[in-house]
């Protein structure tokens, strides 16, 4: 007589075909299993004839069990044991024996994530494992399979071998929600499995970029991206009276890119983020909250207060040298601001109006022309009159300078000589520590880069001209925070851009 059975293991189906086993001399014959596959420790039904006598159960693995209550003549009730493999099972009663047909032990498959949610491009660990009777089983292969939401067809992803635990690990980077689930393949020691469906919720990564101070009643722009690129639309939220409240609507370019335009009604702070609403393919997100100063007055020297205070802080993001960030528009942050107008091409004249302010919020940006790394080094840039400090071929500090004014004088030593600040390459030869008298005038911690008399020096006056006799200078309170960075050695570069 020949028979069929079908095992199923998770979404994986085994058929089993297998011939009546003989029966033994005393007519004991083991024909079917009920049911034919099962977990270790699961009860399945022994089914034969002449089975009355049974006192024992062989499963292939060499796991050995005893009926669960007094057999009957055609049903033996068992556990299947921790060690059980699939294979033919073999009942007996210590005198005579009979081997059934195949029997399916089938594992468990367990997914586990490190987390449920992610922003992209943020990562997952996926976790499967594979155990029988609790134990891990190690060195098979397990596959991973995804689909995005809205679909229902799984595609195979990577395959990783179970360690001694029994775990395969997957590491993931959902572009989307997916549903993820494992698989494992049936073989000749087990049937097959597959876990529990697992869902990663995937959050857009949504960035924002707002000027920290905008002029009131003038256009400001707002810009930013939604990562991974995508079409749709997203939202200007302005958070009011404890609450967030859209104000405006603007669509996804298809490089993931937005940009709105909005107008600050009247000075003051005001916060805002953009939000990307959920859709059929990823949950929503938002982007990190910005503030920006609506600012209603021009700044000058004299001046105090949280809009002076804001202007201090952008001058010195932007390495604009300026001392102490106080409130108070002092000698130093004139300074600073005349620096910053030199290389924005705007007016010197240290005030901050209107296009200094939209300056301030999308700046040009310095670049040496010399860049050393690994040292310390100055530039002098004669067109901008400016001194750039830089650390490791970047920029970190910006200074307001004066150099040579081009007219002519007489020298110390009768000779008319034109005030010419000298280009090229030097570097510092020495220093001295105080002020310095000359015949032509005073230099406060002179840092000489030639022997000709040539220095980076402090001076009170530092017009937002060439004025001086060829020397580079800048102001007192600037040299003070420079002269021990002036190291003897450090290069010099002048020349102009």
């Amino acid at each position: 007589m020949l028979a069929r059975l079908v095992a199923v293991g998770g979404a994986a189906a085994v058929v089993v075909g297998f011939a009546a086993a003989p029966a033994s001399a005393d007519g004991m014959t083991v024909a079917a299993y009920n049911p034919s596959s099962a977990l270790v420790g699961t009860q399945i039904d022994i089914n034969g004839s002449g089975l009355s006598t049974v006192t024992s159960v062989a499963f292939p693995g060499g796991a050995t069990a005893g009926p669960v209550s007094p057999p009957t003549a055609t049903d033996v009730l068992v556990v299947v044991p921790a060690g059980a493999q699939s294979g033919a099972v073999t009942v007996g009663d210590g005198t005579n024996s009979a081997a059934g047909p195949s029997f399916t032990v089938l594992p468990a498959l367990a997914l586990a994530a490190s987390k449920t949610s992610v922003t992209y491009p943020g990562t997952v660990t996926l976790t499967a494992t594979l155990t029988s009777g609790g134990a891990g089983v190690a060195n098979q292969p397990v596959t991973l399979q995804s689909h995005p939401t809205g679909s229902s067809t799984w595609s195979n992803g990577p395959s990783a071998t179970t360690d001694a635990n029994g775990q395969a690990k997957f590491t993931v980077k959902p572009v989307a929600t997916t549903v993820y689930q494992a698989v494992y393949t049936a073989t000749t020691t087990y049937g097959g499995a597959t876990s529990s469906a697992l869902t990663l919720t995937q959050h857009p990564q949504v960035t924002f970029a707002l000027p920290a101070n905008e002029p009131i009643l003038t256009k400001v722009s707002v810009k930013g991206a939604v990562r991974p690129a995508q079409t749709g639309t997203v939202a200007l939220e302005q958070h009011l009276k404890g609450a967030w409240h859209t104000v405006a609507h603007g669509k996804l370019t298809s490089a993931g890119h937005y940009a709105f335009t909005i107008k600050l009604p009247s000075k003051g702070t005001y916060t805002y983020r953009v939000r990307r609403a959920a859709d059929a393919h990823q949950a929503g997100n938002v982007s990190p909250t910005m503030k920006v100063l609506g600012i209603d007055r021009t700044l000058k020297q004299g001046m105090s207060g949280a809009d002076v205070k804001a202007l201090q802080k952008r001058l010195v993001a932007l390495h604009y040298d300026l001392g102490k960030v106080s409130g108070s528009f002092d000698f130093d942050t004139f300074h600073a601001v005349v620096a910053f107008e030199k290389i924005q091409r705007l007016t010197r004249d240290g005030v901050v109006g209107v296009k200094a302010w939209k300056a301030l919020a999308s700046p040009r940006v310095p670049h040496l022309k010399h860049p050393l790394k690994g040292v310390s080094a100055v530039e002098v840039d004669l067109t901008h009159q400016v001194v750039y400090y830089a650390v490791n071929a970047k920029i970190v500090r910006i200074l307001d300078s004066s150099t040579g004014g081009g007219y002519y004088y007489t020298g110390s030593d009768g000779t008319t000589q034109r005030a010419v600040t000298p280009t090229g390459h030097f570097s510092v030869k020495y220093k001295v520590n105080g002020w310095v008298k000359s015949k032509l005038g005073v230099l406060y911690r002179p840092a000489y880069f030639n022997y000709d008399g040539y220095a980076i020096h402090g001076e009170p006056e530092v017009p937002s001209y060439p004025a001086s006799h060829g020397c580079v200078r800048i102001t007192v309170p600037a040299m003070d925070r420079m002269y021990s960075k002036l190291t003897t050695g450090m290069s010099v570069w002048i020349y102009r851009s």
